[in-house]
């Protein structure tokens, strides 16, 4: 049982760095699109992910795509916060 918590706990980190590393590259793509004039939201493309994330998971997979869509947005992370998970 320890064994398999151990494996849990490895594949949470591991989740927690994706959704790092996808909140910065979200953020970065919205600052570019910024400064080129062009919204930082893609209101088509985040349905696209949305989408994605409930064909896959289902109603919660809908509420986890809105989560990390919501943290891609560099206004709603505190400063400093995206590196505190290590």
């Amino acid at each position: 049982m320890a064994q398999q918590h151990d494996y849990i706990g490895e594949l949470d980190r591991s989740l927690i760095d994706l959704v790092v590393r996808r909140s910065e590259a979200a953020a970065e793509l919205a600052s570019l699109c910024r400064r080129l004039g062009s919204p930082g939201v893609e209101l088509a493309r985040e349905n696209a992910v949305l989408r994605l994330y409930h064909s896959a998971l289902g109603r919660s997979g809908t509420s986890l795509a809105l989560l990390l869509l919501g943290l891609g947005r560099p206004e709603s992370r505190p400063a400093g916060e995206e590196k505190a998970h290590k």
